[in-house]
């Protein structure tokens, strides 16, 4: 039978052993997580650290603007967690009316039939595509599909309905007959949902602005064209 020989103490007192053996669970758990950050595309490598992580940094073209987080939905692009700037090719926004701030995290997910009640507003930012705008289609395409002369619409608006009488889905032509390049929509009313109109408009010379809302928020479209122009321009840096 061979004699057992126990090591020599290594002289480190237990406080000191304790010490160490949390400080290395601490450094396992910090690599960890910036795996999995770096894994996730939540961490970049342009990452600052400041007090403006609630906003972000987008270029669309030669046009830079600053977004806060509150108005991107969640359901669509998330930004990199705190990275300092992105370039794209469009920008999704969305916002509640009439606050124009974001949409509360209740109504997050909701589908387009409940946007009668909260009164959500869609907004798409990008460069225009180079075909015609709806008003430049109003009079030699629009007219020449209507179902009919037309009628009066909501706050001295007229409409164009280019859908069948007996149709189950609704597709109409909004416009505001007193001037060539006035306030011109596009609202469609599918199956059992909600009717949502459409409207684009120049931001600038390089950048088209497109939006969508309810039906019901037509009887202020001159605001909300103001309200929707003064929300983008002011994200303008």
């Amino acid at each position: 039978m061979f004699p057992i020989e126990l090591p020599s103490s290594s002289g480190m007192r237990p406080l000191h052993f304790t010490i160490l053996t949390f400080a290395m669970a601490i450094l396992a758990l910090v690599y960890v997580t910036y795996i999995g950050a770096r894994w996730s595309g939540y961490w970049s490598d342009d990452i600052i650290w400041s007090d403006t992580s609630r906003h972000h940094s987008v270029r669309i073209g030669q046009t830079t603007f600053q977004v806060p987080l509150s108005l991107t939905p969640s359901s669509g692009s998330v930004f990199p967690l705190m990275s300092s700037s992105q370039v794209a090719s469009s920008l999704n926004l969305q916002v509640a009316w009439p606050s124009m701030k974001g949409v509360p995290a209740t109504a997050e997910g909701k589908s387009d039939s409940d946007v009668a009640a909260i009164n959500r507003i869609f907004l798409n930012i990008a460069t225009p595509d180079g075909d015609e705008t709806m008003r430049d289609r109003l009079a030699p395409v629009y007219r020449r599909l209507a179902r009919g002369p037309e009628t009066d619409g909501p706050a001295g608006l007229k409409v164009l309905t280019l859908s069948s009488p007996i149709a189950l889905d609704r597709d109409e032509i909004v416009f505001e007959p007193s001037r060539d390049t006035g306030f011109i929509a596009r609202c469609k009313r599918p199956k059992g949902g909600a009717a949502t109109c459409t409207r684009q408009l120049a931001l600038n010379d390089e950048l088209t602005i497109t939006y969508r809302f309810n039906r019901s928020l037509l009887a202020n479209w001159g605001r909300l064209d103001r309200r929707v122009t003064q929300l983008l321009r002011s994200l303008v840096r």
